[in-house]
């Protein structure tokens, strides 16, 4: 069985909301039966995003971008919220699930997230097919057999970006 394609977390590919809307399902099917431990990051033009872990044993959790997980991106309304939890997404929390959250451990939990992503990005955060999307994937290292919140949570957008700012500032001008 093959791998998934990464590009490395410091890397992004860019393609169109549309393209990366038609090619979710093969995207996520493809990682959830690769047997590493994967995460995408789609980010939107606006800096807001939705994002995918997936573990070798095929658990796929997708997450929307939140109020609680906002950054400097323009914040969700109570009606875009109130259409996320209509979807069947569970409520933000603070601590190692700041994000809208969705877990599929089947083919058809995977069919759900699928169409529940598609909807978010469509209805929640109001991109169109013809926008621009920046696509980031890699592999994570198993560190033990903990829970993956505290491993997640290195791995989210805004996490990274700030490593990313204080590796600039260290490397200096």
């Amino acid at each position: 069985m093959g791998h998934v394609l990464l590009t490395g977390s410091d890397h992004a590919t860019t393609a169109s909301v549309g393209s990366f809307l038609a090619n979710l399902p093969e995207m996520l099917g493809s990682m959830a039966v690769d047997p590493r431990r994967l995460v995408a990051v789609v980010e939107f033009e606006d800096g807001r995003y939705v994002q995918f872990w997936v573990e070798p044993q095929g658990l796929v959790i997708a997450e929307v971008i939140s109020n609680l997980n906002i950054g400097d991106a323009r914040a969700l309304s109570n009606a875009d919220e109130a259409c996320l939890r209509s979807m069947g997404w569970s409520e933000p929390s603070p601590g190692p699930n700041p994000n809208w959250r969705f877990e599929a451990t089947d083919v058809a939990g995977l069919v759900d997230l699928v169409a529940m992503t598609a909807r978010a990005v469509v209805e929640v955060l109001g991109e169109v097919a013809t926008a621009r999307v920046s696509l980031r994937t890699w592999a994570m290292q198993r560190e033990s057999d903990d829970e993956s919140g505290a491993v997640r949570e290195v791995a989210r957008v805004y996490y990274q970006s700030s490593l990313r700012d204080l590796q600039r500032q260290l490397d200096g001008p």
